[in-house]
C-alpha cells in the first residue's frame, strides 16, 4: 500500500473515531425525551380531574419508551457498523495486534436471548433492559386484566424484534476480514 493511501485511511479511521463518539453521546439526547414524557404520564396519573388523558398518557408514553427502544437498536447497529468499519481499516494498516481487538463481532447464534442484544455496546444493555422494564411498568399501571398482558407482550416483541433486525443487517452487510 502506498503511504498516500495510508494517510488517506489513517483520515478516514480518525473520522469513524469521532462518529463512535458521537454515537455514544446520543443517548441521554433520547433518555431526556423519556424523562419529560414519564414525568407528564406520572403529573397525568397523579391528578384526579386529569382522568380522562389517562389512557392517551399512557398510549404516549408506551410509544416513547418504543421509539427509545427503536432509536438504541438502531443507535447499536451504527456504533458496531462503524466499529466494523475500523477494525477493516486496522487490517488494511496492518497495525500490529495489540491495537486490533481480536473479536470478530456479535455472535450470530441466536441460542442466547442475551445475544439478541449483541450489537449494543455494554453501557446500552442497561439502557435496554430499563425500556423493556419501564415498557412493562407502564403497560401494567395504564391497561387493566388481561390487556395488561397482551400489551406487554406486544411491546416487548417489539424491543427484541428491533434489535434482531438490526443484528440480521449487520451479519447481513457487513465484509468479512
Amino acid at each position: 500500500m502506498e503511504p498516500k493511501d495510508k494517510e488517506l485511511l489513517a483520515g478516514f479511521h480518525q473520522t469513524i473515531s469521532e462518529q463512535l463518539n458521537s454515537r455514544l453521546s446520543e443517548s441521554p439526547k433520547f433518555f431526556g425525551l423519556l424523562v419529560i414524557i414519564s414525568t407528564g404520564y406520572g403529573y397525568v396519573l397523579s391528578q384526579h380531574g386529569l382522568c380522562k388523558l389517562i389512557l392517551p398518557a399512557t398510549v404516549l408514553a408506551l410509544a416513547a419508551t418504543l421509539w427509545a427502544s427503536w432509536y438504541l437498536a438502531a443507535l447499536g447497529y451504527a456504533f458496531r457498523f462503524l466499529q466494523h468499519s475500523q477494525h477493516l481499516i486496522e487490517h488494511e494498516l496492518q497495525w500490529r495486534p495489540k491495537y486490533v481487538p481480536i473479536s470478530s463481532g456479535p455472535s450470530q447464534s441466536l441460542a442466547n436471548p442475551l445475544k439478541w442484544f449483541g450489537l449494543l455496546p455494554g453501557i446500552y444493555h442497561a439502557h435496554a433492559a430499563g425500556l423493556i422494564f419501564f415498557f412493562v411498568f407502564i403497560s401494567f399501571i395504564g391497561f387493566a386484566g388481561s390487556k395488561r398482558f397482551i400489551v406487554s407482550i406486544i411491546g416487548v416483541s417489539f424491543i427484541i424484534s428491533a434489535n434482531l433486525f438490526y443484528l440480521w443487517k449487520f451479519h447481513r452487510t457487513r465484509r468479512h476480514t
